[in-house]
């Protein structure tokens, strides 16, 4: 009963999802104009001895990764949890670990449909070759992933009221997708730029993504990113124990 009460209440947090045209907005919407809008300018140049495609596709899952934890999960918490939702669901037989395992199905799923709408404009606008290597993407992109849901569940444990829960994410977004490299190519910022990015998470989820798709995943160019992930992951999610509360 349990389990299907679970899978009831995924499908109950995609609706959810999918009636807030913000958090749709956000997922799908801005990586794809992004996309499109920066390959329409820039998709015959190399950066860093890739080509845009090789680039891009990365980037533009890391802003789906970003959002998706941010506003899809750290804001659409925040927004149930003042609406009473969880607080009812404590009344029923529903476990709180199905709720947090419904919310990281949710996630995935967002990131999924992001990533195959990125490689289908990918082939179909810019006639792009798709010659990643999708085993090494894939897992590449789970760990930026559960790095990017620690942080949102981050949010909805220190904010409590939605007001509060959009504030961080709109400022931590603009840092985020321009001084990370996932919309203009770091090497072409001023140098003080540069060294701002490596304080900026999406640097490193960009980063592992881009060598899970060149098929470099399992080389020493990945261990700082991938450290530094492992390390979000953990500090957020022990802090998301200490402090998040349901209602």
């Amino acid at each position: 009963m349990n389990m299907s009460a679970m899978l009831t209440h995924t499908k109950m947090e995609i609706k959810l999802f999918f009636r807030e045209i913000l958090f749709v907005f956000f997922t799908f919407l801005l990586p794809a104009v992004s996309f499109i809008f920066f390959g329409t300018m820039f998709g015959d140049e190399t950066y860093n001895g890739y080509n845009y495609i090789d680039t891009y596709i990365p980037a533009m899952v890391s802003i789906v990764m970003f959002t998706t934890g941010f506003f899809t999960i750290g804001l659409q918490v925040v927004i149930d949890r003042e609406k009473g939702i969880y607080k009812r669901l404590r009344g029923t037989p529903l476990n709180s670990s199905y709720v947090f395992a419904a919310i990281i199905t949710k996630g995935f799923f967002c990131i999924l449909v992001g990533t195959v709408e990125i490689i289908l404009i990918a082939k179909y606008m810019f006639d792009a070759t798709i010659t990643g290597s999708m085993l090494q993407f894939i897992l590449s992109m789970i760990l930026c992933a559960l790095s990017f849901f620690a942080m949102g569940f981050l949010i909805a444990s220190i904010a409590k009221r939605m007001q509060t829960a959009m504030a961080i994410s709109m400022v931590a977004m603009y840092p985020m997708m321009f001084l990370s490299g996932s919309t203009m190519p770091l090497d072409k910022m001023p140098e003080i730029m540069q060294t701002i990015s490596k304080f900026i998470p999406m640097t490193y989820v960009k980063d592992l993504l881009q060598l899970g798709w060149v098929g470099k995943l399992f080389t020493e160019a990945a261990v700082t990113p991938a450290l530094v992930l492992v390390g979000i992951f953990l500090v957020g999610t022990f802090i998301g124990i200490k402090k998040f509360k349901w209602d």
